[in-house]
């Protein structure tokens, strides 16, 4: 919202006197104007997906019937907490890091834009 709030409204103006409707209006002028707002929000949307994961499964069934539902994270915290594995528990985090570190970048690479300003 503060990155839509931040666009001039002299440039909708413009436009609308040129006879652009709404939604073209959105699409040439508002997206691509909060374009690096949206890139940082779908990463940390992403990552936080993997970390949600972990979350939902711990509150609601706890790995689940012989560990039926469990996730990277919970299998991480098992083998850490529970059974002092601490060594193997971090490197599982090591590679729950990699694979976030590489969805980021992916991510940022199918989103890249050249930025536009006003």
């Amino acid at each position: 919202m503060s990155g839509m709030a931040s666009i001039p409204e002299e440039v909708y103006e413009a436009s609308a006197l040129d006879g652009a409707s709404a939604g073209r209006q959105f699409f040439a002028i508002t997206l691509p104007l909060i374009w690096q707002n949206l890139r940082t929000t779908l990463t940390f949307f992403v990552m936080s997906a993997v970390n949600l994961s972990f979350v939902l499964v711990r509150a609601m069934t706890g790995g689940g019937p012989d560990g039926s539902s469990e996730v990277l994270l919970s299998y991480m915290y098992k083998q850490a907490y529970t059974n002092s594995s601490y060594g193997y528990g971090m490197a599982i985090g090591v590679v729950i890091f990699a694979f976030s570190f590489l969805v980021s970048l992916l991510v940022s690479r199918a989103t890249r834009r050249e930025p536009l300003q006003f």
